[in-house]
């Protein structure tokens, strides 16, 4: 293969890859923009939101990232996975033990110290166990009795969990999708996607944060599914990060992402660097960070009395919240994942197809 025409498939081989990193990155993005959210209860005056003129928090743009990544990496799981049954059971156990550990710790610890009522008052609340609902993911709820009452975000306790209803449809929709036999016929999958970006320019009055997000997820499955055509190229790279650079001088920020920012991710995401492939062996704390994220800093922020300044509320949260992150990743998330590998009568791929 001659220089400059090596493929994106190419650099695929191995388990060397910068998916880690990327995502600790995105992760902690969102801990920036969260720090505007729960500090001054708005994020107008984020970086990124005014250097975008109003398009994009660095939060949101995380979240792009998180998907693009996802829609390339779940279809690749799909794509390998031996059954159906081991793919979900992958799919589940990297989601839901973590969110179960995060939901009852918001409920029983967080919010009996937190809240401005009396702890049995507090225990005595219907709205109090209706947050063990977000362990479902939907509808996911926000509010807890009485606490960060006197923040100047008062109303959330997570902000960050609207995002994995999304995730794990987006999941099953890959799962569909391959046991139907449609993820083989590439020019669907690409007729799917092109239409989603189409359908994002407009400000649908329902669905549109849903074909959004799902813009971003289906341009990761169709890098992977032309992982064999598309180039990896430097040239490419740069002319992706200068419409990108564009785009936020001049509009279309979140609509030109899926397929520039998303080049440029995967451009990323297998540089060869030593130190970088090695950035991971620690944990994968991205999860963690997030789901953590933001009670911690609405705690912090009540320390300060309800309101502080962001980079404050950053400086003093984020030591903390990878600590957390740290004790999710080795606690539960890497010992939830070694449950993927029992077998419980696996259902093959082919034979759900053949049934359908």
């Amino acid at each position: 293969m001659k220089p400059g025409h090596e493929k994106l498939v190419e650099r695929m081989g191995g388990r060397k890859n910068q998916f880690d990193i990327i995502r600790f990155v995105a992760a902690s993005l969102v801990v920036v923009t969260h720090a505007y959210a729960t500090s001054l209860g708005h994020e107008d005056t984020e970086p990124f939101m005014l250097v975008s003129s109003g398009q994009s928090t660095l939060g949101y743009l995380a979240v792009l990232v998180f998907f693009v990544t996802s829609g390339f990496l779940i279809t690749m799981s799909f794509d390998r996975a031996s059954s159906l049954v081991y793919f979900l059971k992958a799919r589940i156990l990297r989601i839901f033990p973590a969110l179960l550990i995060i939901v009852l710790f918001t409920v029983f610890l967080l919010g009996p110290l937190m809240t401005s009522m009396d702890v049995r008052e507090y225990l005595s609340q219907q709205e109090t166990y209706h947050y063990l609902r977000a362990i479902a993911l939907w509808p996911m709820p926000y509010e807890l009795p009485g606490v960060f009452e006197g923040n100047v975000n008062q109303a959330i306790v997570n902000g960050s969990l609207w995002t994995l209803a999304y995730e794990f449809l987006f999941y099953l929709v890959v799962a569909m999708l391959g046991i139907m036999g449609i993820l083989k016929k590439r020019v669907l999958i690409l007729t799917l996607f092109v239409i989603t970006v189409l359908l994002s320019n407009f400000s649908l009055p329902i669905g549109g944060q849903t074909v959004e997000l799902f813009s971003a997820f289906s341009s990761g499955m169709i890098f992977y599914l032309y992982r064999k055509e598309i180039p990896y190229h430097g040239g490419l790279a740069l002319i992706s990060l200068v419409i990108l650079g564009l785009t936020v001088q001049f509009g279309e920020f979140t609509i030109a992402f899926p397929i520039f920012g998303g080049y440029l991710t995967f451009y990323l995401a297998y540089m060869k660097s030593n130190h970088l492939f090695k950035f991971g062996k620690y944990g994968d704390f991205s999860y963690g960070i997030y789901i953590y994220g933001y009670p911690i800093q609405q705690v912090v922020t009540k320390q300060f009395g309800g309101s502080m300044d962001p980079y404050v509320n950053l400086l003093i949260s984020y030591p903390i919240i990878l600590l957390f992150a740290y004790l999710s990743w080795h606690i539960v998330e890497k010992r939830s994942l070694k449950w993927k590998h029992r077998k419980v009568g696996l259902l093959k791929k082919e034979t759900v197809v053949q049934h359908l």
